[in-house]
């Protein structure tokens, strides 16, 4: 069997622009706002999911709910996220944005924003729009092929 070149496969590609492009994002963000990166990953996931339980949110994360406690309790001391009793289960805690987090969204959107320009300089608007098309088809892929198990 010839040698695997693992810089075109697929999987290996995918893996290291996510870790070069947070990276970049650390990079930027490191000494403008208080806030790790996986602080900020709870910040965007509540605002794009909403009030979610942390049991749900850790899933999502792919942390142990654990990790998730130590990053919501960071996150309640800086008054992003409240933690409110689940009315539907008395032993579960709901997630929920505060009013003082939508300007530290509104930063983290624009250190993305500018990785994001970053990582897609000189690609042309067809090219940005055909890698996101060929991306969320293989989103919908891997998706419809975990809900067939």
């Amino acid at each position: 069997m010839p040698p695997i070149d693992w810089s075109s496969r697929f999987g290996t590609l995918v893996h290291d622009v996510a870790r070069v492009y947070s990276r970049s994002f650390d990079r930027r963000a490191r000494d403008h706002f208080d806030l790790t990166r996986a602080q900020c990953r709870v910040l965007v996931m509540l605002n794009r999911y909403g009030v979610m339980s942390q049991a749900e949110l850790a899933e999502r994360m792919e942390l142990t709910p654990m990790a998730l406690v130590r990053l919501i309790d960071r996150l309640r001391e800086k008054e992003l996220v409240l933690r409110l009793p689940d009315p539907r289960d008395k032993r579960a805690f709901q997630l929920h944005l505060t009013e003082k987090s939508n300007a530290k969204i509104d930063t983290i959107i624009a250190f993305a924003n500018a990785v994001e320009t970053e990582a897609l300089q000189n690609i042309s608007e067809a090219e940005r729009a055909e890698l996101v098309r060929v991306l969320r088809k293989v989103l919908d892929n891997l998706t419809s092929s975990e809900h067939e198990r």
